[in-house]
């Protein structure tokens, strides 16, 4: 059974034409990827199968009897909303059951009486069926789960952090249990036990899901077909994401050979034409081949991707030890870990790890001068100078070009240009409100701008969030080759490889 059939698909967003004439067809239990290179549309998808944008033309058809979840990553709620509230509130139905059946045992207090008693047994043998007995153990395995801290059930959704209120918010959609539910990066918020963990739910979960993700082995370990956004063409495949790679390849390879045929047929057509249309002899067979030539479906050639090309500029310091801590506490008015003893010196490359919640961000901010220490002390050797990428920054009506030349007033409209182009961003792209750029786009701008600075220690605080496989490398090859030091946080286990100096564990200083 089909939950969800798109046919005939053709979109385009802020002038660039994301999918051409597309079909489409998911069906009951699939566990389904989308995936595709930066800007390439797959959000926008997901907000036209979820009814929130209207396509320029095809159709969209949606089981009249599915119920469909959506975890964006742009979702409102409200935020005075308790968050153990907010969770219970997907078994609205059956606390109000158990309210009936409360009422009427309280007014059997005062006067029996025998029908509503047996309404009630009834009411509580239907709660008995449909679970509600096992409501806290589902709530609490998902918070344990997801790592939302217990503390936060009791607080507002809006005084959680961006990271646990994501964590929230995904807990809720899972909860639902709904027919088909569309997931917008689900793992941006999550630790690798927490990752692992949410790949294990997935891999039973019994009902049909599509999801956007740059996490390969995530990707991997959840589910058995995949969509590509390739070409203009929505395309499936059938396996993991190990398969769809190797037939993808086929299927490119299959392209470029069937265009490269055409295209010598097309040659040896204009040829003869060219040659025997004004003669009187060969005229009916040159406008026989004009016509052939007329009605030829033109394949046109394939949009390869390309690896952006990142690179960050070095600024020599006058120190070699770039960062030392001693007996460093940070926090907000009281210390989140232990008393922290730490050294980078120049050129040192350093992972910083932990689950969420736990003060690494805190840690960047205070190594960056930008939040005070607690206790302890912190220095910054002579001469270095910091480049510090935020894992949140608000966006804006500026245009990429706008942005990077509001913070560089001396470079020339084709300088920056040239920057956003080097890290993925597309020409057409960059006169749009960066509010309109997908979230691997915003971060490759905001990479671009940090490549500006020159630096002698590089913060990175989860900047592979949002951004594809081929910009992942780019940026990984960036960091290695920066001369400079690097403190850097990241969830994505794809890219904690060997390459880091060091390793700083904050799980380890935990009080």
């Amino acid at each position: 059974m089909s939950i969800v059939l798109i046919e005939g698909l053709t979109h385009q967003n802020g002038g660039k034409k994301l999918y051409q004439d597309s079909t489409m067809r998911i069906n009951k239990g699939e566990h389904i990827a989308l995936l595709g290179a930066n800007g390439t549309g797959k959000t926008t998808l997901l907000n036209i199968i979820a009814g929130k944008n209207i396509p320029d033309h095809g159709t969209i058809e949606l089981h009249p009897r599915s119920k469909m979840g959506y975890l964006d990553q742009h979702q409102d709620v409200d935020m005075t909303i308790i968050v153990e509230d907010y969770l219970k509130d997907t078994y609205k139905e059956l606390y109000e059951i158990e309210a009936k059946i409360h009422k009427i045992y309280e007014n059997m207090a005062i006067e029996y009486n025998e029908e509503d008693l047996v309404k009630a047994l009834a009411m509580q043998e239907d709660l008995s069926l449909r679970g509600f007995d096992t409501i806290e153990k589902e709530i609490g395995n998902l918070v344990a789960g997801l790592g939302i801290n217990a503390d936060n059930l009791k607080k507002q959704l809006g005084q959680l952090s961006g990271g646990q209120r994501g964590k929230v918010l995904l807990a809720k959609l899972l909860l639902k249990q709904d027919d088909f539910i569309l997931l917008d990066e689900p793992t941006n918020f999550l630790d690798i036990e927490q990752v692992e963990w949410l790949a294990k739910f997935l891999q039973q979960y019994e009902n049909a899901f599509l999801l956007v993700s740059h996490d390969e082995d995530f990707i991997n370990k959840t589910v058995d077909v995949i969509y590509a956004i390739e070409n203009l063409e929505i395309n499936r495949y059938v396996g993991n994401y190990e398969k769809y790679v190797e037939l993808s390849a086929q299927r490119a390879d299959q392209y470029d050979r069937a265009r490269e045929s055409q295209q010598q047929q097309i040659a040896k057509l204009k040829e003869y034409v060219a040659k025997n249309a004004a003669r009187a002899s060969t005229a009916r067979s040159a406008q026989s081949r004009q016509k052939q030539l007329n009605k030829m479906d033109v394949l046109d050639e394939r949009r390869k991707l390309a690896k952006p090309k990142m690179s960050f500029k070095y600024k020599r310091p006058n120190s070699a030890v770039i960062v030392k801590a001693e007996s460093l506490e940070i926090g907000y008015g009281f210390a989140l870990t232990e008393p922290l003893t730490f050294e980078l010196r120049e050129g040192q490359k350093c992972i910083v790890k932990g689950y969420n919640g736990i003060g690494k961000t805190t840690f960047l901010k205070t190594v960056a001068g930008e939040i005070p220490k607690v206790g302890g002390n912190v220095m910054v050797g002579n001469g270095v100078e910091t480049a510090f990428f935020h894992q949140v920054e608000e966006n804006n009506e500026m245009t990429p070009i706008a942005y990077l030349m509001s913070l560089y007033p001396q470079m020339l409209e084709g300088e920056v240009r040239a920057t956003i182009g080097k890290f993925g961003v597309k020409s057409e792209l960059m006169m749009n409100p960066m509010k309109l750029l997908s979230g691997g786009e915003q971060t490759k701008v905001r990479l671009a701008a940090l490549s500006l600075v020159p630096a002698s220690l590089l913060i990175l605080d989860e900047p592979t969030n949002h951004i594809d496989v081929l910009a992942k490398d780019a940026l990984l090859e960036a960091i290695q080759a920066f001369e400079g030091t690097v403190l850097i946080t990241t969830h994505d286990i794809n890219f904690e490889t060997n390459w880091a100096d060091k390793v700083l564990n904050f799980e380890d200083l935990v009080q």
